[in-house]
């Protein structure tokens, strides 16, 4: 049963996001704060992340937007009274902060309680010396370690494991990276390097277990110590590459069952020991020569893996977990009415695969080390779903791609000792490289010794790439096609290769009966009659999945999150999905971000995860005929196919203006204006600030509004912009701009309004942006109602957004980022004074 004396709940937020954490956090705080309200507990939040879609859903007046700190939770602790907190969704940050509360007494002190957490697993959390101490009181292997205060104890413990070694620094503010050391002389650089970055001048010695395979395992246990696993995870690149970098692939496919249940059961003596009311997620080092292991971590909040555990098997973690925090056992949780009532109490069983893919910043951030080791380089990550190995590993890979065209990049042209040097030292085009060796001749067993990957991959790299030698040497055969869709490869690479249009291909799979049919991602492998409406490919007979409604909007989403709007774009496109519906749209998402937020099932009605390619989308199109899609963000090519279709109303936004924008090499602030084909409205004025100080458009990722202007210079700036506006025909949310120097303004371009600077205003003014433009593309905005809301529109206070850049974790020696280069936000706001 559910507390009942429980009835504010305050949530940690997870902060502006960065590398290692996209969306995930917020998804799942989401979740939560839904399911609190639906028990009629009060959910609070403090967050300084401008794209957090749970601050946004949660009443203003419960919505705290600092930083997460404890001084600051300590304030709104002292002015709000909660009955409990839950920091296991807002990352280290919020651990620490939680951590801080409880050894100063405080939360015991205002009887607030710890959701999640008890005292013993709180004090385990990123400190390798409990960690180590927890997995020897269970009997369970612990890779040989200690904490050192000098480099002369430091050589002692080498001396004892031998080399090589990995050097973490220990920090209590911070998740610090690993360092592996071969020698002395790399040893005592980690160890300058380690001393000085920890906060409290102490480092991590422990043995190398690098060449191990990595796997991982996901688990929930009630306060009645029921235990079940969510599932395994098999990281396809070894130990000594983190696994956020990593190929993960789920289920595990490579284990023996001893091996696999030996980490299950470890899993759960975790659990136990810990007494955990919640999930947990365990990482291993699994020597393959002869199934002996090691316990590498111990995670309790949640994490990208969690999250790539619920969309690979469709089981409702989160919700599960909240009902647990609440005192709800097991075999008592009430799921939605989607799932089957025995799904929460048995342990998933999946009939599909799922690939992880990661996505890089590289394009973006141009002299970062693409060498891949122990320290996250990768900004996102894209899945594939299918009914094989193969067939999931492609369309993850194309779906990472981000080329609407489908075409599968190549690495032919790379010499053989570079092949080499990157199959010894792995870079992040690694997974063509693999393709590569294979087509070159290369034998499994030598590429294993190489690359430390099992050789059951480097099978299935083999069979993708006689897939693809089939497709080229046997053009616009029935076989040809039929064979190439098992594995996973789209119509649109057979289209490129062929030459022919994507509609040839598709009249071709219909005489070869090769067409798509959907398959529901559900966790009982059909055992259970469950309706729950997320759906993947595939070429079989059965299919799954038909026209939801003859009134339904599709959305594409974003894809794999990348630097520059980001997770901005995703907090958009589920903005979008919210509106649609209030609107009176039933919804349909296609994405294949497992971090996203519009994958989240309270936000539409249907979802697919799919490649955000044009031969998948026509397939999505053609079973659901749906009555508009939208496009968040410009996506060109896309957009120019898709129109192509019949009858189809395609709109992107914010609004693709199809004209050339010629922005001003010169900006210091902008009016923004939402513009009707009647009328445009001046809603605000905003200040684009410029780190360089040198005024360049592309350098701006600092914003404020107001931008303080007398009246007089407003009315004619306003003037200026009304006329410009008229020439351009432009409509929906424009941003005009002006350039000031030496006390002169200047009008100097126009814009659409960008992702991130829509969501900005919306907080600045207490108007959803978002919502208006919805409800203007789908004809029922009320032009009477936005007319009287911006009139009386009166912003009280300086709004502030300030983008953050990846450099430091990159270790790119790099002061100012343009907006290409944005990995998160974070948004403050003062008083005028």
């Amino acid at each position: 049963m559910i507390d009942n004396d429980m009835k504010k709940v305050l949530i940690l937020g997870g902060g502006p996001s960065k590398i290692g954490q996209e969306n995930e956090l917020d998804n799942s705080s989401f979740e939560t704060a839904l399911l609190l309200k639906q028990n009629n507990i009060q959910p609070f939040i403090v967050d300084n992340n401008p794209f957090s879609l749970t601050a946004s859903t949660i009443d203003n007046e419960y919505v705290y937007t600092v930083e997460v700190n404890s001084k600051n939770v300590k304030h709104i602790i002292e002015s709000t009274h909660p009955d409990a907190l839950i920091a296991t969704l807002g990352g280290l940050k919020a651990i620490n902060v939680a951590q801080s509360l409880v050894t100063s007494g405080f939360l015991q002190k205002h009887n607030v309680k710890l959701l999640g957490l008890n005292n013993k697993a709180l004090k385990m959390i990123n400190n390798p010396y409990h960690i180590k101490k927890i997995i020897r009181a269970i009997s369970e292997p612990v890779v040989p370690s200690d904490i050192v205060s000098s480099e002369h104890e430091a050589f002692s413990i080498v001396r004892e494991i031998g080399f090589p070694v990995i050097v973490k620094s220990i920090s209590a503010h911070e998740n610090t990276h690993r360092q592996i050391c071969q020698n002395s002389e790399s040893l005592s650089d980690a160890l300058t390097e380690g001393f000085e970055k920890s906060s409290v001048d102490k480092c991590a010695i422990e043995k190398s277990v690098v060449g191990y395979k990595q796997v991982e395992m996901v688990g929930l246990r009630d306060a009645d110590g029921t235990k079940i696993l969510i599932s395994g995870l098999e990281d396809i690149d070894p130990v000594g590459i983190h696994s956020g970098d990593s190929i993960v692939v789920a289920p595990i496919q490579t284990l023996t069952d001893p091996e696999y249940q030996s980490l299950r059961n470890a899993t759960f003596k975790i659990m136990e020991f810990l007494k955990i009311v919640g999930s947990c997620h365990v990482e291993f080092a699994l020597d393959s020569n002869d199934g002996n292991y090691f316990i590498t971590k111990i995670n309790l909040n949640y994490n990208r893996n969690m999250a790539l555990v619920e969309r690979a098997t469709g089981y409702p973690l989160q919700y599960v977990t909240t009902l647990l925090y609440l005192g709800v056992n097991l075999k008592s949780v009430e799921l939605p009415a989607a799932y089957h009532r025995l799904t929460a109490i048995m342990e998933p069983t999946i009939d599909h695969v799922v690939v992880k893919m990661p996505v890089w910043p590289f394009e973006n951030v141009k002299h970062a080390d693409e060498h891949l080791n122990t320290i996250m380089k990768s900004v996102g990550s894209t899945i594939g779903v299918g009914r094989s190995v193969e067939e999931a590993m492609l369309k993850a890979l194309r779906s990472s791609q981000f080329s609407p065209k489908d075409i599968l990049p190549s690495m032919r042209d790379i010499s053989n000792d570079e092949l080499i040097s990157q199959l010894i030292h792995p870079q992040i085009n690694r997974f063509l490289v693999l393709i590569e060796a294979l087509r070159r001749g290369y034998q499994v067993e030598d590429l294993t010794e190489l690359t430390k990957i099992d050789q059951f991959y480097f099978y299935k790299l083999k069979q993708l790439l006689n897939t693809e030698e089939k497709i080229i040497n046997y053009p616009l055969k029935l076989e040809t096609i039929e064979a190439a869709h098992q594995n996973g490869f789209g119509d649109g690479m057979m289209s490129e290769t062929w030459d022919v249009p994507i509609d040839y291909i598709k009249k071709l799979s219909m005489q070869a009966k090769s067409v798509p049919t959907y398959k529901m991602i559900e966790p009982s492998a059909g055992e259970f009659d469950e309706n729950i409406l997320s759906f993947y490919s595939s070429y079989e007979i059965e299919n799954e999945s038909s026209q939801f409604s003859n009134k339904t909007a599709l959305v594409i989403g974003r894809g794999g999150n990348k630097l520059g709007p980001n997770t901005a774009a995703d907090y958009y496109t589920a903005e979008i999905l919210i509106q649609l519906r209030k609107v009176g749209y039933k919804t349909v998402i296609i994405n294949n971000n497992p971090n996203s937020l519009s994958l989240n099932p309270n936000l539409s009605d249907k979802r697919y995860i799919e490649p955000i390619q044009l031969g998948d989308i026509l397939n999505i199109i053609r079973t659901e005929n749906p009555v508009r899609v939208f496009v968040p963000g410009n996506r060109h090519y896309l957009m120019k196919e898709i129109k192509k279709e019949q009858n189809l109303n395609v709109q992107i936004l914010p609004p693709d203006q199809e004209t050339g924008v010629i922005l001003p090499k010169k900006v210091t602030y902008a009016l923004n204006f939402f513009v009707t084909k009647q009328k445009s409205y001046f809603i605000s004025t905003e200040k684009l600030i410029n780190n360089k100080s040198n005024g360049n458009i592309d350098f701006i990722t600092n914003y404020q509004i107001p931008f303080f202007i007398n009246k007089v210079q407003l009315s004619k700036d306003i003037d200026i912009s009304q006329e410009q506006i008229a020439k351009s025909n432009w409509i929906g949310l424009v941003q005009i701009l002006f350039n000031k120097e030496n006390g002169i303004s200047e009008y100097v371009g126009i814009r659409p309004l960008r992702l991130t600077e829509t969501i900005f205003m919306s907080h600045a003014t207490g108007i959803n942006w978002i919502r208006e433009l919805v409800k203007f593309y789908t004809n029922k905005l009320e032009t009477n109602e936005l007319e009287t809301n911006i009139k009386n529109l009166k912003i009280s206070k300086v709004f502030n957004m300030q983008a953050n850049f990846p450099f430091k974790q990159l270790r790119v020696n790099k002061k100012y980022g343009d907006s290409s280069q944005e990995v998160g936000a974070r948004i403050t706001f003062n008083d005028i004074k």
